[in-house]
């Protein structure tokens, strides 16, 4: 991935466009994520140098870079709707108004058409949040490598309380929120201690037992991650 623990992969694609390769690369990455799109859609696997849509989840998804700010919200989510709009766009040219969703061999009329939009932006809706969540577990995982810990090792040292968990969450918000602390965190790798003793009511050893869970939610708010705590609940 061409993104780093300090930026965002909105950042990241703003930023993509002002070089060609770095825009081939970000496709390249997201290949298996163009691919899962329209292999849901249509139901069956795909191979790319061989099959269409995925030529056409290639243009869309590079569509997608050059159209994107972010007001129009998480990337992929964006970029999940113009594959699927070019996707269909694509069988209407083609005459090929093979459903997405709705599993039939049969040409569509227009009225069919209207219907396959309309069924296809349910489906994009209902899949939305549940592949946005698995797509951001992957980058979780690869972007938490950087900074040495590995997704297993998270897992692990999950605090299975809630009141703690609630507590190291709060606590990697007030270094998220604070300039000098955060660059410290990044620059080091390590949470300054004694620093967060004076601002925070955590014993030292507290703080220390739970050094890895905070800096992965760091990383996770500074990444804009919207699950945060969500994959790592208890044991």
């Amino acid at each position: 991935m061409i993104y780093t623990e300090s930026k965002t992969l909105e950042d990241t694609v703003i930023l993509a466009r002002q070089s060609r390769d770095k825009v081939e690369r970000l496709i390249s990455d997201f290949k298996p994520f163009i691919a899962s799109i329209i292999q849901k859609r249509l139901g069956r696997y795909l191979e790319y140098g061989t099959d269409d849509e995925l030529s056409i989840g290639l243009i869309a998804f590079n569509e997608a870079i050059n159209a994107y700010d972010i007001n129009k919200g998480k990337f992929l989510s964006f970029a999940r709707l113009v594959i699927t709009n070019r996707l269909i766009d694509y069988f209407r040219k083609q005459s090929k108004f093979k459903t997405l969703s709705l599993n039939t061999d049969e040409d569509c009329d227009d009225a069919s058409i209207d219907l396959l939009d309309k069924k296809a932006v349910q489906q994009y809706a209902f899949d939305a949040d549940i592949e946005d969540k698995k797509f951001e577990i992957i980058e979780y995982t690869k972007i938490l490598k950087e900074w040495g810990i590995s997704f297993t090792d998270l897992v692990k040292v999950s605090p299975r309380h809630e009141n703690l968990r609630n507590e190291y969450i709060n606590t990697a918000k007030l270094i998220a929120g604070n300039p000098e602390l955060l660059n410290d965190v990044i620059r080091n790798k390590r949470l300054p201690i004694k620093e967060l003793q004076k601002i925070i009511p955590l014993h030292r050893k507290k703080i220390e037992r739970g050094r890895i869970y905070i800096i992965a939610m760091i990383v996770a708010i500074m990444n804009n991650f919207s699950f945060l705590d969500i994959s790592c609940k208890g044991r």
